[in-house]
């Protein structure tokens, strides 16, 4: 499995150098906040994670990539996925701890998702509560009550419920009903089972970046990045507009490099969409930072001509910020 993943990377590779100025974009490890904030996929920062550092290895039958068309690269991306099997996720709970807030008393809940098959370095994570896996199962039985028909919840305890006994009984409980649930494809691709996963974290970095405080947005948006794009399918747009607002709070924090690599990334992802709301907007904020890195940016500026003329809507679109600050408002 690692061999075809090290393969469809380099693949991808490619890929993205026919977006980008027709040069192999590096995914290096990021500086400035990724390293001083979270130890992840590559990056170290403080309380999320950050973009994945690429590790390149030979693969035992790689095709000669340099010498293969766009088109003809695409089909064999396409061939390799039919062979590469999905990385499977695994739900630890290692830690709990208990609360007493305002004469209330509960049991928080670290739950940690994992890439099996293959090392994580990972350590996003969630903290929740026993109402909190309720209101899950409740969402989840208004969708799929005959898919989870044979699928027990676990029951509210109603005495010693701080015993370390029943705490622990309890965690491995919802650990193994989390397993369950993931088992059963058209669950782990649900929006009811996915953003129990991180919405309440990602509302609170998107309310954090409306009132100005990019530092703690930026902590709380890097955690959510990683655990969307572990439980996120391709087509799902929901990492990138995490990766728009990550680039907004960057850039406002006037980490330049940052905000440039998190937006190119946005950007590759988007690079096939281009009816997508967040991909000219993205682009002109990637062509202003990399002009203030020094980049040559001029294929990319002829691409977001070729895009506003092929919409008819060149100088009338949002911004990107102007974007970000309008998602999940409630």
């Amino acid at each position: 499995m690692e061999e075809n993943e090290q393969h469809q990377s380099s693949v991808n590779n490619e890929l993205s150098a026919a977006f980008c100025n027709n040069k192999p974009i590096q995914e290096e490890s990021v500086t400035g906040v990724r390293n001083t904030v979270l130890s992840a996929q590559g990056c170290n920062t403080t309380g999320g994670v950050s973009l994945q550092k690429k590790e390149e290895a030979p693969y035992s039958t790689a095709v000669p990539e340099a010498t293969l068309t766009t088109k003809q690269l695409l089909q064999y991306w396409n061939a390799v996925n039919k062979k590469v099997k999905p990385i499977r996720l695994l739900f630890e709970i290692p830690e709990t701890r208990t609360v007493e807030d305002q004469g209330s008393k509960y049991v928080m809940y670290k739950v940690v998702v994992i890439k099996s098959g293959t090392y994580d370095s990972s350590q996003a994570y969630v903290e929740r509560r026993y109402s909190d896996f309720e209101k899950l199962h409740k969402n989840i039985l208004k969708s799929f009550k005959e898919e989870i028909e044979e699928i027990t919840f676990p029951k509210k305890i109603m005495a010693r419920n701080f015993v370390q006994e029943k705490i622990t009984e309890r965690k491995l409980a919802f650990i193994d009903y989390l397993q369950q649930l993931y088992a059963i494809k058209d669950i782990r691709e649900s929006d009811e089972f996915i953003e129990f996963f991180f919405l309440p974290e990602v509302q609170e970095g998107y309310s954090c970046l409306r009132s100005g405080q990019y530092t703690r947005a930026l902590n709380c948006l890097l955690n959510v990045l990683s655990l969307q794009e572990k439980l996120c399918m391709r087509y799902d747009d929901r990492p990138v507009l995490t990766l728009s607002a990550i680039s907004v709070c960057c850039r406002d924090l006037g980490n330049i490099e940052d905000a440039y690599q998190f937006c190119e990334k946005s950007g590759i992802i988007l690079h096939n969409q281009s009816r997508h709301k967040y991909l000219i907007p993205l682009l002109k904020v990637q062509i202003t930072l990399g002009n203030d890195l020094g980049k040559n940016m001029r294929d990319l500026r002829q691409k977001v001509i070729e895009l506003e003329e092929l919409h008819g809507c060149q100088g009338n679109l949002p911004s990107l910020k102007e974007l970000v600050v309008q998602e999940y408002i409630h």
